[in-house]
């Protein structure tokens, strides 16, 4: 999901308006257009893929797809009050695209083998499948891939594993502590987790490193105790609850590229840089390398942590090979560090094009590294978007879902693939909420959309 460096007004006391919020040429209103990157929407229908979103003013996203939807939201108000909202965004039901959302301001064991290199089989979309590196077996307690299937070790034996949860945000709380004022923010956040893991029952949480979205920035690479230290902190604590993993993605970071410039906000869109595109040979002499290995060194022996390499890389800007070498060279820079270390492969999700609603390209091509799983987004996201025989696919965002959202529920049930709804954040704005923004810790709220989410969860629950 994309957002703007915007301010939350309770700690800027910055307007609610959002005039900068455009459509992305990902779809128009109520006329369908063009839908991400893959595939054309047409009037009164779900988009293709799903559609990408950029960022506008305080907040606001433009949601692309087929019917993209422009929301605001600045975060909450000096006192307490309302989000503000965007203007001109048209229901998503005038096009079947999906709905913006009113936006973050930001957002031991035996090394494994990587076992052998399958040959997959025929994509959803017919073309030949290229050769992915498939997972060898894991440590007990830790996750691997096979084939389209990701699968937990047990006691020596594999099963399917299947992830259902929800995107939290980090530390920032989707702009509201933008500026790092709250003093104890993770405790905060545990307390939300806490909640989120008593009555929803998630297996699967999603959580996104937002460090260059924001005015004040951070590293997780200096000054531990400004961001590293906490959101290691949170992280700990949802891994704390038995059979939960945690996705941690690098949502923005100072050192990566690429981004999306034209469509919105472009801080939610960069790819990592490596020590020849760095963006800055002084600052970051091998790109965003070493925050991947920080990110390895902090989590070396947690089964329960999988690594988001990027959000939506690129928006819609950057071609497939880009992406995908990009990519490459993150997966096996993770790889390196895990093997220095002796410690299990963890799972690695890879995101695509159009704001990372398509990731066909990976079906034709996958990456020929092991333990990876493919990241799709949309809202809603279109069947063959995440229909694959030959790649492990996750959902890492969804929302705004046809009807009562049976329909796409039961057709990832039936698939056995992962999913995370978005957003779970009481603090402000970032649409679609799953919860009422009410700035409480402790009383969450279901909206109408958490409450459809929230029995999905709980009628998977063990």
């Amino acid at each position: 999901m994309l957002a703007s460096g915007l301010c939350a007004l309770a700690l800027l006391g910055c307007s609610s308006d959002n005039n900068s919020g455009q459509n992305s040429d990902g779809g128009t209103g109520a006329a369908g257009g063009e839908a991400g990157s893959g595939g054309q929407g047409v009037a009164g229908s779900t988009t293709g893929t799903g559609g990408g979103r950029t960022t506008g003013g305080n907040g606001g996203r433009t949601t692309g797809g087929s019917g993209g939807q422009t929301t605001g939201g600045s975060g909450a108000t000096a006192s307490g009050g309302g989000n503000g909202n965007g203007s001109g965004g048209a229901n998503a039901a005038d096009a079947g695209g999906s709905a913006g959302r009113g936006g973050r301001t930001g957002a031991g064991g035996i090394p494994q083998s990587g076992g052998a290199t399958g040959s997959g089989g025929a994509t959803q979309t017919g073309g030949a499948s290229g050769t992915g590196g498939a997972g060898g077996a894991s440590s007990n307690g830790w996750l691997h891939t096979s084939g389209n299937k990701i699968l937990l070790t047990t006691g020596g034996t594999d099963t399917q594993w299947v992830g259902r949860g929800v995107n939290i945000d980090d530390i920032y709380m989707c702009g509201y502590n933008s500026m790092l004022t709250e003093s104890t923010p993770d405790k905060t956040l545990e307390s939300v987790v806490s909640g989120l893991m008593s009555a929803w029952k998630p297996n699967f949480v999603r959580t996104s490193l937002a460090m260059a979205t924001n005015s004040v920035t951070s590293s997780f690479l200096t000054n531990p105790s400004k961001y590293k230290d906490p959101m290691v902190a949170v992280i700990n604590a949802i891994g704390a609850n038995p059979g939960v993993y945690v996705l941690v993605t690098l949502r923005s970071d100072a050192s990566m590229i690429g981004q999306d410039e034209t469509d919105g906000d472009p801080e939610a869109t960069g790819i990592p840089s490596d020590s020849t595109t760095t963006p800055d040979k002084a600052k970051f002499p091998s790109g965003t390398d070493p925050v991947y290995q920080a990110l390895v060194d902090t989590f070396a022996n947690s089964s329960f942590v999988m690594f988001g390499l990027t959000n939506e890389p690129g928006g819609k800007k950057l071609s497939n090979a880009t992406i995908s070498a990009a990519m490459d060279h993150a997966v096996a820079t993770i790889r390196a560090e895990e093997d220095k270390l002796g410690t299990p492969h963890h799972i690695v999700s890879v995101q695509g094009q159009g704001w990372t609603s398509d990731i066909s390209f990976y079906g034709s091509k996958p990456l020929a590294r092991d333990n990876v799983v493919y990241e799709v987004h949309g809202y809603p996201p279109s069947t063959d978007s995440y229909t694959y025989s030959n790649i492990p696919v996750i959902i890492g965002e969804y929302g705004t879902l046809s009807g009562d959202g049976s329909a796409f529920f039961a057709d990832v049930d039936s698939k056995n693939l992962s999913s995370l709804a978005f957003d779970f954040e009481p603090f402000s704005d970032c649409a679609p909420d799953l919860l009422t923004v009410n700035h409480s810790a402790t009383q969450l709220q279901p909206t109408a959309w958490g409450n459809t989410v929230k029995a999905y969860l709980l009628s998977h629950a063990k």
